[in-house]
């Protein structure tokens, strides 16, 4: 898997390799998933086939994959989860080795220019194509002669065994192995910085931010604001803003990979703001539609898509995720127990910054 963002959503490769890098997830991926096997209804392991067409005159393979994806369908007013037909998709890459690295070159045009950068393979036999390679997660530049790889934690295995008339991709996705990487110290989250804020009149919350450590900036407001810590933990603090008291506390954070296999990532926050006798609840989760919840007792938390188009034509209405979000109940919320209510008896009334 590319990791190819960091936690904050900014991107960890260097600009020019961000767009192929992009396209690089999507080589030899496509959507088929001919077969899947794990506990429960994880997708542990994908597996699709393709036809394989090879020139080794001029170094050129050529797969065909027939793809389909199971999706939670909107259909006469009920959800129902269907393996939906989504045509047939053709692809080509030219290939070379460099040493016992199989390097393949996409041959797809951005802006009428061939793509640039090679993905990187090892474990077959080199100067052969024939056999069985995984995904080094690194591409090539053969211009520059340099080659970058993802940053951080990979969290799947990817292989390709080219064989006569035949290209088997395998992925291996580690969803316990991602899961147990997200575990931190909240209340030093980028996301409890812009609940510090908040109560002083900042209301744009940054509800990923509960996973991606902000410590610095977290002390820094502490120090800013004249705040008074009580108590802290890695989960809550209690503390003393403008002779007020306040009790922060994170009841559940969870940052999983989607269950399709995807590589999209599902997220949970719960927390509590308490401040005197009022008590402001955050209550946010997305994730990404898997069976138990395609159910039309949910749809008015489903996010549909009607883009889609299936291998027949039609255009499909289908749900993309399951959302929960009352963050604009919850800002309301802060701005009633921020500082500046108590001193005219109404909610905070200054500009947002």
């Amino acid at each position: 898997m590319y990791n190819s963002y960091t936690q904050s959503g900014k991107p960890a490769f260097r600009a020019p390799l961000v767009a192929a890098l992009c396209a690089g997830f999507l080589f030899l991926s496509a959507c088929s998933d001919d077969s899947s096997s794990s506990a429960g209804d994880e997708p542990a392991v994908s597996t699709k086939t393709s036809a394989l067409e090879v020139d080794e005159e001029h170094n050129i393979i050529t797969w065909t994959t027939e793809n389909s994806k199971d999706m939670c369908l909107l259909e006469n007013g009920s959800f129902t989860w269907k393996t939906v037909n989504l045509g047939t998709s053709k692809e080509s890459a030219r290939y070379e080795f460099r040493g016992d690295t199989l390097v393949l070159y996409p041959l797809v045009y951005n802006n009428g220019k061939q793509e640039r950068f090679g993905h990187m393979y090892l474990g077959g036999t080199a100067g052969k194509i024939y056999g069985t390679w995984r995904a080094l997660f690194c591409d090539f530049d053969p211009v520059e002669k340099n080659t970058f790889c993802a940053t951080g934690d990979v969290f799947t295995t990817k292989t390709i065994t080219l064989s006569k008339g035949k290209m088997i991709t395998e992925t291996l996705y580690d969803f316990e192995r991602y899961s147990a990487q997200k575990s931190g110290n909240l209340v030093l989250s980028e996301l409890t910085a812009d609940i510090l804020r908040a109560l002083k009149g900042t209301f744009e919350l940054y509800i990923p931010g509960a996973f991606v450590d902000d410590s610095a900036r977290v002390q820094s407001l502490i120090q800013e604001y004249k705040i008074t810590t009580v108590s802290q933990t890695k989960k809550s603090i209690n503390f003393k803003m403008d002779d007020k008291e306040y009790a922060l506390k994170y009841n559940e954070a969870e940052e999983t990979l989607a269950k399709d296999g995807s590589e999209k990532v599902n997220r949970i926050v719960k927390l509590e703001l308490s401040s005197e006798k009022t008590t402001c609840n955050l209550d946010f989760e997305r994730t990404f539609v898997e069976k138990s919840l395609c159910k039309s007792e949910n749809k008015d938390y489903l996010d549909i898509n009607k883009e889609i188009i299936d291998g027949q034509g039609n255009t499909l209405e289908y749900a993309v995720a399951y959302l929960a979000n009352n963050q604009e109940e919850f800002e309301k919320c802060v701005k009633s127990v921020s500082p500046a209510s108590s001193s005219n008896g109404q909610g905070y009334d200054g500009e947002l910054n």
